[in-house]
């Protein structure tokens, strides 16, 4: 039988904001918060000591403070949507601008910064929120339930399922959740494999083009690569001086889509998704002003892996369809396997 608690984490723009956790029979624990569903805690022992998987803040200071989307939950879209408008049956939808001309992630009124209503199951934290196209500027009402659930052979599952109405509107959701599997204040001693021969081309604004470029040099992550290399090359050749990247995950390649290592202490992260792009984000330029639980905020501190539907694909109709229309329910899932070596 798991144990489960509720506790008061903090206040953000006048509201309680609450932590919801779960422990399994190996004191696996899963920590959830009711605002913007942000997974803060996905911690194992190891020997005697206890290990966030996660990168995370001690406050909400380290959650609000930054762009960084630190383990929120993204929704409806995540992504860039190009000059936040696409074409639908002949017509012109125009979604909210938050990142230059485009939409990012939702919107500033999506799943990101939602308070959830939250409940829990003796295996799981669940959290719901109906979100309307007032709130954020999106077509259509999206009746939205997560679900985190934790196993007890240390496994994480979330569930998103996103119910239309009213009109068609979009669905593709993620999780923005960073990784930092070892005990110091980078990731230079992870591995990560990727299941993608394929990287997508991208403007000067990080919004997709619609064309691929092979998966060469710094971008070649099919054979567990050490992520030190991949990372001093791209930050002595790239503006973004890391890994700021949308992989095509390789259809034949099954569920599992990466493998992340820390090579000091073998502890292993698969996740596995049914989704054809994982965006990779290395904290390429977070600063000393967000408190984590591996010091100040730096480069390089954590990797962001985030399993979607290949992002601006509402205006690329091969990159897929996230359609999701009128009286219609979907759900993506996104798994995390824990290991202690893989």
């Amino acid at each position: 039988m798991m144990k489960s608690s509720i506790t008061k984490f903090g206040e953000h723009n006048g509201q309680t904001v609450l932590m919801y956790t779960l422990i399994n029979e190996h004191g696996t624990r899963l920590s959830v918060l009711n605002f913007a569903g942000i997974w803060h805690e996905f911690s194992v022992l190891d020997g005697n000591k206890r290990v966030n998987l996660l990168l995370s803040s001690p406050t909400m200071i380290g959650y609000t403070n930054n762009n960084y989307y630190i383990n929120r939950l993204i929704g409806r879209v995540a992504g860039r949507i190009k000059d936040a408008k696409y074409q639908y049956q002949g017509k012109t939808v125009v979604t909210p601008k938050n990142d230059g001309l485009n939409s990012l992630h939702g919107g500033d009124n999506g799943w990101a910064n939602t308070f959830f209503n939250v409940t829990m199951t003796p295996e799981s934290i669940v959290l719901k929120a109906k979100i309307t196209s007032a709130q954020d500027g999106f077509p259509g009402t999206l009746d939205s339930t997560i679900e985190y659930l934790l196993t007890s052979d240390n496994q994480v599952m979330i569930k998103m399922t996103g119910t239309q109405s009213l009109v068609d509107g979009v669905f593709n959701p993620t999780v923005h959740a960073y990784f930092n599997l070892g005990e110091t204040s980078n990731i230079l001693n992870h591995i990560l494999q990727l299941k993608s021969d394929n990287h997508l081309a991208l403007a000067v604004d990080k919004v997709p083009i619609g064309t691929l470029s092979p998966n060469q040099g710094a971008y070649d992550l099919a054979y567990s690569s050490s992520l030190k290399r991949p990372l001093i090359q791209l930050k002595n050749t790239t503006s973004e001086q890391g890994f700021d990247d949308v992989f095509v995950m390789n259809q034949s390649a099954g569920k599992t889509v990466a493998i992340l290592k820390d090579t000091v202490s073998s502890r292993t992260i698969e996740i596995k998704s049914k989704r054809n792009g994982l965006v990779v984000f290395t904290a390429n330029t977070m600063t000393a002003d967000i408190p984590t639980n591996h010091g100040q905020g730096r480069r390089w501190i954590a990797v962001a892996l985030e399993p979607q539907t290949l992002p601006n694909s509402e205006n690329i109709p091969e990159f897929g369809d996230v359609t999701l229309k009128s009286g219609e329910t979907r759900q993506e899932v996104i798994i995390y396997q824990y290991h202690q070596s893989f």
